[in-house]
């Protein structure tokens, strides 16, 4: 009664609504919008819809972009009230539990690890321009959805974005328009012709390359939630290590770093950079969430673009790493950053020309040659379990080449 009381005073203090935890029935369907690991972290639990956002009882109410987190997360409007801590966590424990269709730790497990792999999102970043960073977007997007997967590649190359010119796409609407509030993310969808649907950028729009932590939030939140609708999404990434860039980089599932053989420091910088960023957030958390556990490896995957030969991707891969273990992981305490590779692109600077002229991807003007293969193979090894992807990269010659005009191979 003393720990309830002292709550009730601390929420008028605040300025924040009071709530009784103890005495409510969660609904179960605002529940599913907050895994359990982050209700525990952030000692929240969502109550029930109010006004087109839910009602969430918080135990901390300092704690400094809560709320902005926990919309992140739930992908709705939060309308925050007080509740004992203590209180919270049991309730965490009760309705968690309870959950229809629950069965066991390990049944939800298996079932976050499926909702993260039909709704899996992947930025593709690089240090600077001209490393074919939306060559294997688009060619990735198109080979993916060649596997009957549903896919969206958004074009968030903040200010300066290419995918809609390269491809003779133009949309209505861009990201400009989001963002000055005119549409919404979901109206801006365009089907192509090549399988998967776009959402387009836009081009020298000082706004854009400029946008503040509210307007990030507010695209992050945007793309999570549209993506749910998609089994992959693909966003195509300014170049550069800003801090708006790796932000958006971080928030995807997975990173995809390109570099190429003339570019190699810049690829490495771009690891480094990404995984300062990672750590410093990871950090913050640490200090603002009472019983974190931290993530202590960053994984990044690696593409080499613009090869000799597919050995040498493989090679220049291997320095990579070297750099890193010698100049980062050895001098970590806690944190590592452990790159894998997830293929290399053969340089044919004549065919991607050819394919660019015609303002198509080179998966469809040219899929047999050599060039297509390595972009297709980077789409079907992102299609695998992390675990079950292979540096095994082979070229189809011959015979081989024979049967795949056949459809054989």
């Amino acid at each position: 009664m003393v720990k309830d009381m002292d709550t009730r005073t601390m929420a008028r203090k605040c300025g924040m609504p009071y709530i009784d935890i103890s005495k409510e029935n969660p609904d179960p369907n605002c529940l599913g919008l907050l895994k359990e690991v982050f209700a525990k972290n952030y000692s929240s639990l969502p109550v029930r819809f109010l006004n087109g956002g839910v009602l969430v009882a918080i135990g901390n109410p300092e704690q400094k972009d809560l709320v902005d987190t926990l919309t992140f997360h739930m992908g709705k409007k939060v309308y925050p009230a007080l509740a004992d801590k203590d209180a919270i966590n049991t309730a965490i424990n009760d309705h968690y539990h309870n959950l229809p269709g629950r069965k066991g730790e390990r049944a939800d497990k298996q079932a976050q690890v499926k909702e993260q792999r039909d709704n899996h999102t992947i930025s593709i970043v690089s240090n600077k321009g001209g490393v074919g960073k939306t060559h294997a977007a688009t060619n990735m997007a198109k080979t993916i959805a060649d596997s009957g997967k549903k896919v969206l590649l958004i074009d968030t190359d903040l200010g300066n974005a290419d995918i809609s010119n390269k491809l003779a796409l133009f949309p209505e609407h861009t990201l400009y328009d989001f963002l000055v509030g005119d549409t919404t993310l979901d109206a801006m969808i365009e089907k192509t012709p090549y399988g998967f649907d776009l959402i387009a950028g836009s081009s020298g729009e000082y706004k854009l390359a400029n946008i503040n932590y509210v307007q990030r939030t507010k695209f992050i939140r945007g793309f999570r939630k549209t993506s749910k609708e998609y089994d992959v999404t693909i966003f195509d990434l300014s170049a550069g290590i800003g801090s708006a860039v790796l932000d958006f980089a971080l928030a995807a599932d997975e990173m995809v770093i390109v570099t190429t053989p003339q570019d190699i420091i810049a690829g490495y910088a771009c690891i480094k950079a990404s995984f300062q960023r990672f750590k410093a957030i990871e950090e913050q958390l640490l200090k603002k969430v009472e019983f974190y556990e931290p993530r202590k490896t960053y994984t990044p995957w690696v593409i080499m673009n613009q090869v000799d030969s597919l050995k040498q991707g493989v090679f220049l891969f291997n320095r990579i790493c070297q750099t890193a273990d010698d100049r980062v992981n050895n001098m970590e305490t806690m944190f590592v950053v452990r790159p894998e590779y997830l293929g290399g692109v053969l340089y044919d600077k004549d065919t991607i020309r050819k394919a660019e002229m015609q303002r198509r991807p080179i998966t469809c003007v040219y899929p047999r040659s050599d060039v297509s293969q390595c972009m297709q193979y980077l789409g079907t090894n992102m299609l695998e379990a992390p675990e079950d992807r292979t540096y095994r990269q082979e070229l189809k010659k011959g015979l081989g080449r024979f049967a795949m005009i056949l459809g054989l191979g």
